[in-house]
């Protein structure tokens, strides 16, 4: 390399050019994305958030909505964390639980307290701090794989300790103390109550967890343009070289831990208030991952980021419990999905005409070879539903077939991904497509939970590969 390109990233420098090049749809939304100021992007989810109760009286979605925003508050605790300082923190929904927990001690029968919720809440953060920096203490020295397998064990530790506290000695105690309430957690806790306002509808908690995600939010974005949040991000980049230049190392770590620790706790006691109980199986570990997913998915170290996340892993999962609209919209996505990768643009026209026809000839010589294999299916209450289902070859035996159709498909899949002739590869996705319609209507249509796991493994595996930086992140390149 000439001494000239030293120190210079050429991909960074082209970026406006590279940006200015982009035409149509795109470019305009870029010059958009460029042009509106930081305060009227957040101005925009407000004024989002704030409408979806005026536009819809159905408390299901608003619920999703105030879950979407829980979701998305803690989530920006472990995008502080993992996202601007680098620690890989496992143990992170611990803290989630501790908050949880402390608030259903501090405003509950189960411990005879009931303090008011601005008290409360101000417990639960100063506990969130301190916890934070009891774990960060001892895992100074550690990077990488051995700090995730610390925080981790604390993670799994704090869960068996809420489950298995029930029968504690005590000094000053004849009997054994109930500490935890153990797997039947600590029930009918005091509502949210702060300045004279208290939550007793879906909608009030909404607005609650509303503004504090928008709080949140905004204190995650003046961190991270602040000098703290320029030391993070080097020591998030390389701890020797930042360590080097005399920062203070140790001190970034445990702030760290503390700030992030006091947002999940916060976060959990507006848990704990919304659900009006707390049980041990609320902090597992299916929780720290759906959180990682967020931040994963949504891109590390990006604020919008945490949003768009959040609504993935908690709006879509939920659509799929709907079988109808998860159908329809299981088949836009893959219409889109080709319309977006297929070029010239025609052929995907020309694959889903293909994909169609091959339908309409293969189930009639299906039935033809063994016509006591197929039955009539019945009607369902969707007609697109039933167009797709008469379309396919459907067995009696739908759900062996299915079984076996899934794995076919996945060899489908690795196989085309491997076909370098585009010619051959358009063949091949022509059944590729038809066993996906198939498997879709006899396997994981029926099964939503199951469904769901796979929705989000293959997003993540997808993202990957084709955007290993999330979807807005912060693209890196690093010259070797």
């Amino acid at each position: 390399m000439s001494k000239d390109k030293i120190g210079k990233d050429e991909w960074v420098a082209s970026y406006q050019q590279r940006s200015a090049g982009i035409v149509g749809w795109r470019g305009a939304l870029a010059g958009i994305s460029e042009r509106l100021p930081t305060w009227a992007w957040f101005a925009l989810v407000i004024a989002i958030g704030v409408a979806i109760p005026m536009l819809t009286s159905n408390t299901y979605i608003i619920r999703v909505a105030g879950n979407i925003a829980l979701m998305a508050t803690l989530a920006m605790g472990l995008n502080l964390v993992v996202g601007y300082a680098g620690l890989l923190d496992l143990g992170f929904v611990a803290f989630y639980g501790v908050g949880g927990y402390v608030y259903a001690y501090l405003s509950s029968d189960f411990s005879g307290v009931h303090l008011p919720t601005g008290l409360t809440l101000i417990i639960v953060i100063g506990i969130g701090l301190l916890f934070g920096l009891l774990l960060g203490l001892p895992s100074l020295r550690l990077v990488g794989d051995y700090l995730a397998i610390v925080t981790l064990g604390f993670g799994q530790i704090f869960v068996q300790l809420m489950t298995s506290m029930t029968r504690v000695n005590l000094p000053g105690h004849e009997r054994p103390v109930n500490l935890t309430g153990g797997p039947n957690g600590i029930v009918n806790l005091d509502p949210f109550s702060i300045l004279g306002f208290t939550a007793n509808t879906v909608t009030d908690y909404y607005y609650v967890l509303l503004a504090v995600m928008v709080i949140i939010l905004i204190v995650g974005f003046h961190l991270n343009n602040s000098r703290i949040g320029r030391a993070w991000r080097s020591l998030r980049e390389d701890e020797l070289a930042a360590d080097a230049m005399g920062m203070p190392t140790r001190q970034l770590k445990l702030l760290a831990f503390a700030l992030g620790a006091a947002i999940a706790g916060l976060s959990g006691a507006l848990f704990a208030a919304w659900q009006g109980s707390v049980f041990p199986g609320n902090f597992d570990i299916a929780l720290l991952i759906n959180v990682y997913a967020i931040i994963v998915l949504g891109g590390l170290g990006s604020l919008p980021g945490v949003i768009v996340g959040s609504v993935l892993m908690i709006a879509i999962p939920e659509i799929l419990r709907n079988v109808e609209l998860a159908g329809q919209l299981f088949y836009l996505l893959i219409i889109v999905t080709l319309i977006a990768t297929l070029r010239p643009r025609w052929q995907s026209v020309a694959l889903l005409v293909s994909v169609i026809v091959f339908g309409l000839i293969l189930k009639p010589i299906l039935v033809a070879l063994s016509p006591a294999s197929f039955a009539a299916l019945e009607a369902t209450s969707s007609g697109f539903v039933d167009t797709i289902r008469n379309w396919l070859a459907i067995p009696i035996e739908a759900k062996a077939v299915g079984n076996l159709a899934f794995g076919a498909l996945i060899l489908m899949i690795l196989l085309v991904t491997r076909i370098k002739d585009m010619r051959v590869r358009f063949i091949a996705l022509i059944p590729t497509l038809y066993l996906l319609s198939f498997v879709w209507e006899t396997r994981l249509s029926q099964e939503p939970s199951i469904t769901r796991l796979l929705f989000v493994g293959v997003l993540l595996i997808v993202l990957m590969i084709y955007r290993p930086n999330g979807l807005l992140g912060e693209r890196r390149v690093e010259v070797v």
